[in-house]
């Protein structure tokens, strides 16, 4: 028996269609996948959180912003903006800080991310994301776009209830 013949006697098409199937269905999951990493890894970088809220231990990016009045030699005559941070916010704010100091200002992000993840960091990208949502770290307005530098107007403020 040769040709169509034994393809159905041996269940052949059966399994060309299971096959097909098969890979279709990996393609379409890893399609799926592909679409949503975004998603997937903001979860991933705060399952910490996810998993402390879970067990009654909220412990998340606790930060509120509020304008305040008080003058300082670097911004005379502006408002100065009082942030508060949890302690584990400002520990990386701090090693952000030196790493730039070194980098020199306006610094490129990329270049930041770089050494955080070679001083070992924890979650740098997430941290990263914080601060230049809260404007701690602001984009250069010259012509370097591109290019960040750390806000001079904001004061830095530990939470009193960080749970620590």
């Amino acid at each position: 028996m040769y040709g169509l013949e034994a393809i159905s006697a041996a269940n052949g098409w059966t399994i060309a269609i299971s096959g097909i199937s098969i890979v279709f269905t990996g393609l379409f999951v890893l399609a799926v996948v592909m679409a949503n990493m975004e998603r997937i890894l903001a979860y991933w970088d705060r399952r910490g959180e996810l998993l402390g809220t879970l067990k009654g231990k909220p412990q998340g990016q606790q930060a509120e912003i509020r304008e305040t009045s008080q003058e300082s030699p670097e911004a005379p005559a502006r408002d100065r903006i009082s942030l508060r941070l949890s302690r584990e916010q400002i520990e990386v704010a701090d090693h952000f800080r030196m790493i730039t100091k070194r980098l020199g200002e306006p610094f490129a992000l990329p270049q930041l991310l770089e050494k955080a993840i070679k001083h070992g960091i924890s979650n740098p990208h997430r941290h990263l994301d914080t601060f230049l949502r809260l404007k701690l770290i602001v984009e250069d307005k010259d012509d370097r776009r591109g290019f960040y530098m750390w806000a001079r107007d904001v004061e830095i403020v530990a939470s009193e209830n960080d749970g620590s």
